[in-house]
């Protein structure tokens, strides 16, 4: 029987197809890749039941709570770094601060603060290292990105955008030094009429300091929002594309498709993902919705809010992943839209290789080695910054 596998893993060199099937070399997990004739890499896998690791259910260091005080209480966190050295990056949206803690969890120092001068921000983003153990902040208020260093001192600022034009968001910076951002949809209120569908897609693209150049980078859906003829209200199970950079890469996710797009200078040069229909909107969703609204949105607003849930043009599908985090060993994490806990590792290859839950409310934004760091929340929507070791499967299995 061996050997019978083994005579079925051949190049079908027609349509440029490689399957890798049970027993074929050491991979349990079929996989199947494609090239096309544009030169764009498919790699779709079939998934499992397979856990890739196993995350400890108490966290190795937990900063925050609703008895936090001082540099230990967040609101809006809109950024997380790990440097070399362990130490935890935070940047505050409340406050416009930047917060540096030990690896223990302990306060080192604070940095930045609302306003318009050096070192300070109106909305600040951290995005990120930036040459080596510099890291890179931006405000997308002011279009002005600020670099400091290892030991984080203030060493220089430059403006990502020139001339009279909107602010993009920023996203990501990539190694040479530009930036990810997103241009922003401008509409103009007196030409909508109510009950108007607005189409929000997400132009992402290329920023280089100084504002010297602006190069599209990529485009994706983004969400379905009404209008009322006074405000915009969401459509239900429309989102915000996940993204996040690895190297000069953007790996980008939208829509209802298990598939993960890989841009390189504006073009989709590969594509990776599992062989899943897209789901189907369930009563355990729309009842999900239902209770955040009536939770998060203020009594005026709510009924327009719960009223969306029977628009025509509400999805009858989920998207099918919401975030995406790439690491220095090459995987690939991204977070299945529901349930939130669970997430789906795909190798360097490309190739599915199992799947992780996180603890319940916590959302990873740096997955080094066994640490993950990111934000929790608990059971009053406080922010805290938590980081959690986990056990790779196998070495789970002995202990």
């Amino acid at each position: 029987r061996a050997m019978s596998l083994s005579a079925t893993c051949r190049t079908l060199t027609a349509v440029a197809v490689v399957v890798t099937s049970a027993g074929c070399g050491e991979r349990s997990t079929p996989l199947v890749t494609v090239t096309d004739s544009a030169g764009v890499r498919l790699t779709i896998s079939r998934p499992t039941q397979d856990v890739f690791a196993v995350v400890d259910t108490t966290p190795e260091v937990s900063i925050g709570g609703a008895e936090a005080e001082g540099p230990g209480q967040f609101s809006l966190i809109r950024g997380i770094h790990v440097g070399s050295e362990g130490r935890i990056w935070v940047a505050d949206g409340l406050s416009a601060e930047l917060r540096i803690f030990h690896a223990d969890g302990s306060h080192w120092k604070t940095r930045g603060g609302r306003g318009e001068g050096p070192g300070e921000f109106q909305r600040i983003r951290l995005l990120g290292p930036f040459g080596g153990d510099s890291v890179a902040v931006s405000d997308d208020a002011l279009g002005r990105m600020t670099v400091f260093d290892a030991q984080a001192e203030m060493v220089r600022t430059a403006r990502y955008i020139a001339g009279d034009v909107p602010i993009p968001r920023t996203h990501d910076v990539f190694p040479d030094g530009s930036l990810l951002g997103q241009t922003p949809r401008l509409l103009s209120a007196s030409s909508m009429q109510a009950g108007q569908l607005l189409f929000d897609t997400a132009r992402l693209v290329r920023l280089d300091l100084g504002g010297r150049e602006v190069t599209p980078m990529a485009e994706a859906p983004g969400p379905l929002w009404l209008w009322t003829g006074r405000s915009q209200i969401p459509l239900p199970f429309t989102a915000n594309p996940g993204l996040d950079v690895e190297g000069g890469l953007l790996h980008l996710v939208a829509g209802p498709y298990f598939r993960v797009r890989v841009f390189d200078s504006g073009a989709v040069t590969e594509v990776y993902g599992v062989s899943r229909q897209p789901q189907a909107v369930g009563e355990s969703d729309i009842e999900g919705y239902r209770a955040m609204t009536e939770e998060w949105v203020p009594e005026p607003q709510r009924t327009e809010f719960l009223a969306v849930l029977d628009h025509p043009a509400r999805p009858d599908v989920l998207p099918a992943y919401s975030n995406v985090v790439t690491t220095s060993t090459g995987h690939t994490w991204v977070q299945r839209f529901a349930p939130d806990h669970v997430w789906e590792v795909y190798g360097p290859d490309r190739s599915w290789v199992g799947r992780v839950e996180m603890p319940e409310g916590f959302i990873p934004s740096v997955i080094a080695g066994t640490r993950l760091v990111g934000v929790w929340r608990d059971d009053l929507h406080v922010e805290h910054v938590r980081v959690y070791r986990m056990t790779p499967a196998r070495d789970a299995a002995t202990r």
